[in-house]
Order: C-alpha cells, then sequence, then structure tokens
C-alpha cells in the first residue's frame, strides 16, 4: 500500500544535510539502513524472525523522506498491508517510524562528527548509547525511573509464553513500562501482558 504519513510531536524538521543523507544511497548508507528499518516497523505483526525474508516479500518498498515548509512527510510505498486499517496507518506503526528517524540521524551525525566514539571498545559503546538514549528523551530527571527490560528466547514453549504475558501483565499494572528486542516469543508476550494491563490501569 502507499501512503503519506507526517509527525505527531516525534521529530517535525530535518536540516536540508539530513535529507540529503536519507535520500542518497551512496551517502553513508543511511537510505537504505532507514529503508530497512522502516520495513522491519511495518512488519511489526510478522510471524518471521528472518531478515532475509522479509526483504525479499517486499523487494519495491521505498519510503522517502520530504521536506515541507513546515515539517516533513514520509511517502511510503508498496507497504506491508498489515500495518493498515481501513487504508489508515496504525498510529503506533507511524510513531514508531518517525523515532526510528529520528535516532538513524542522530547516530548517522554523531559518527559522521567523529565525536570521539571507538565502537570498537566496550566503554565507548555504553557512552554511545547513552547520548542516543538522552537525544530520544528517554533519561529525565527527578523522575522515577519505570522502564523494564525483557529479553530472551524467540522459540519458547506455550506455557513458557503464557508465563511472559503473565509477567508483563503484572508489571504494567504496576505501571511500568517494556522494553523488548522485539521479535516473537519472550519479547511478544510482555508486551502483550503489559498492554491489557496499562489499558486498565486507564
Amino acid at each position: 500500500m502507499d501512503a503519506s504519513i507526517r509527525p505527531k510531536g516525534i521529530l517535525d524538521f530535518l536540516s536540508q544535510q539530513e535529507i540529503r543523507q536519507l535520500s542518497d544511497p551512496q551517502n553513508g548508507g543511511l537510505n537504505e539502513l532507514f529503508r530497512r528499518c522502516a520495513l522491519a516497523v511495518l512488519n511489526s505483526d510478522s510471524q518471521t524472525d528472518s531478515g532475509k525474508e522479509m526483504l525479499a516479500g517486499f523487494p519495491d518498498f521505498s519510503i522517502e523522506v520530504v521536506q515541507q515548509t513546515r515539517s516533513i512527510k514520509l511517502e511510503l510505498r508498496n507497504a506491508p498491508p498489515k500495518a493498515f486499517v481501513n487504508g489508515e496507518l496504525i498510529q503506533g506503526i507511524n510513531e514508531h517510524l518517525f523515532s526510528v528517524l529520528r535516532d538513524i540521524v542522530f547516530v548517522g551525525t554523531e559518527l559522521s562528527n567523529k565525536r570521539g566514539f571507538d565502537l570498537k571498545q566496550s566503554s565507548s559503546i555504553t557512552d554511545f548509547v547513552f547520548h542516543i538514549l538522552r537525544n530520544t528523551g528517554l533519561l529525565r530527571d527527578l523522575i522515577e525511573p519505570n522502564l523494564v527490560v525483557c529479553w530472551g528466547g524467540h522459540s519458547i514453549e506455550e506455557t513458557e509464553y503464557q508465563y511472559t504475558k503473565k509477567v508483563g501483565y503484572q508489571l504494567g499494572l504496576r505501571e511500568l513500562n517494556i522494553c523488548t528486542g522485539c521479535g516473537a516469543g519472550a519479547m511478544k508476550g510482555p508486551m502483550k501482558g503489559a498492554t491489557i494491563a496499562h489499558a486498565k490501569q486507564r
């Protein structure tokens, strides 16, 4: 499916240089990187863990960043239909696409400016991740941390999966947010459970 989408408070403006970086496939690889990450977001409900399968399934998918007078928009072409309901892109997917765009632009800028990050050194990687998280607004002063990271196997038994949902549900009831590496199994379960619990608490 095709669509034009706009940000909603996540990322409203980009510089001309950033637009060029995202549009030129030869400039630091940001164009293809953004395309692949965007396709992964649009396939977030897929049952496959194979990136090759995902890319092969949508060879004609493209995404373009368009600068407008007061904002930007994304032009999607041949996007996975499952990301849409009644012709409209699911709101959560819309938000995630612009979050991915924000992070790719930031990381690309930081690396191209050579700010002293040596990504072969553990301590430097830690510093770099800190800079990324700070840029997202995730790290806020005087706010009690409420983020729980849940990682685990993708291929687990049904009883284990149901257990992960219960864990996520209990965390969600306590108004904690879940962060996973995405994918199936032990990553999907806590998200499902927390979603139900968050809805109940609201």
